[in-house]
């Protein structure tokens, strides 16, 4: 067990118009350790109790009820609840799609979603997902998210040498080997600890901060990159750019003079950005696109299916990789939509002899869906969370 037992004692409401499912539900909520699980019958019900409840640390909702469906109560209690509930989960019946597009709905808000069930609730489904989720780091995020931070923390924080790489494994779905790796920035803070981009990163993402960021982390990612090929010859690092930052004249000449005065060849770097807003500006970033790749940088596409590129578009642009979004990735197998788009991405790639890179691959069903596909490489929590560069050195050793 990894954090299952985090969960014992805490409280959970079940909301289910069917009472055999909502006994079920309850049920299953105590064996695994649950001390109190409210019921309600449905959202009108749910919403009574729950502003006579100081806290709920999980509620989980069918989805069709009468009186007010889950839907409207998911919609509720981010809009009026958040504070006082802390994760959600959905269980119905109802089609996949259906299912995807009310995720989409929590997604949209700022709700801890933990799962999407399908009935009958069982056992080992809830089992899984808890398991997986450590309440005390989204507890203590929920109270971080909190902070305002400052451009001029933020530039402190660059010049004390605060913001550094944490690196993903990027891993060969046909062998088991490890590929490279991407570089993302936490700041960590002497006060709140290891804080997470959403927090900070928009203070980077253009004009002169942005600019000596960038150079600053490419320094750090190839010194560390150098002791990562130590251990293993051949693998890459992924640094994501901001679009923006294709716009400045210096900025091939730049990177091409860091990487190769920390004695690494460009070929070991590969750019990435963002689908959306590449497409926003792709006219005016080929030609700086077109000078990475002549200097032997990889190039990729980042958040794929998330924008709107066309494959005319792509054709015109000299990626070396496509990464598809985690949203098409994990629990493609269960989803046919997702599914569809997934497998339309592989085989684009292949016909583009693009490498295709899978994020937010979480469990074995992914990797086996991935593998069946005909996918290169994964990326996510299913081999590891972004870990330090010493942590990083440990996980190469281990394996």
């Amino acid at each position: 067990m990894v954090y299952l037992e985090k969960w014992l004692g805490r409280s959970a409401m079940v909301v289910e118009d069917s009472a055999s499912h909502r006994m079920l539900a309850v049920g299953l909520l105590q064996e695994l350790g649950f001390s109190m699980v409210h019921q309600a019958e449905n959202g009108l019900d749910a919403i009574a109790q729950l502003n006579a409840l100081d806290l709920v640390d999980l509620v989980v909702t069918d989805l069709n009820m009468p009186g007010m469906d889950g839907v409207k109560l998911l919609e509720s209690i981010a809009a009026s609840f958040k504070g006082k509930v802390r994760f959600v989960a959905v269980m119905s019946g109802v089609p996949r799609d259906v299912l995807d597009t009310v995720q989409g709905v929590v997604d949209a808000s700022e709700l801890e979603l933990l799962a999407v069930f399908p009935k009958p609730l069982t056992l080992a489904d809830v089992k899984r997902v808890l398991d997986d989720c450590d309440p005390d780091w989204h507890m203590a995020g929920a109270v971080i998210s909190n902070l305002n931070l400052s451009r001029e923390e933020v530039a402190l924080a660059l010049g004390l040498g605060q913001l550094v790489p944490y690196f993903q494994p990027k891993v060969s779905i046909g062998d088991g080997s490890l590929r490279g790796m991407e570089a993302l920035v936490r700041w960590e803070h002497p006060q709140f600890g290891v804080l997470q981009p959403p927090m900070f990163v928009h203070h980077l993402e253009q004009g002169e901060l942005a600019l000596r960021f960038f150079y600053q982390f490419l320094r750090q990612i190839c010194s560390e990159l150098n002791r990562f090929l130590a251990l293993q010859p051949d693998l890459h690092a992924s640094i994501n750019l901001p679009v923006p930052l294709l716009n400045d004249p210096n900025l091939v000449d730049e990177m091409t003079s860091i990487v190769q005065s920390c004695g690494l060849s460009c070929h070991c770097i590969v750019v990435e950005v963002t689908e959306t807003s590449l497409m926003s500006n792709l006219a005016a970033s080929l030609g700086t696109l077109a000078r990475l790749r002549l200097n032997g940088f990889g190039l990729a596409m980042d958040d794929y299916g998330t924008g709107y590129s066309s494959m005319k578009q792509l054709s015109r642009s000299p990626f070396t990789e496509l990464k598809i979004d985690r949203e098409f990735v994990h629990d493609a197998s269960s989803s046919p939509k997702k599914l569809a788009i997934l497998t339309a991405a592989i085989a684009m790639c292949q016909r583009l002899h693009l490498l295709s890179v899978a994020e937010g691959v979480e469990n074995e069903e992914d990797w086996k869906q991935l593998f069946a596909l005909g996918c290169d490489v994964a990326q996510g929590y299913y081999h590891s969370r972004p870990l330090s560069a010493e942590a990083f050195l440990q996980w190469m050793a281990e394996r």
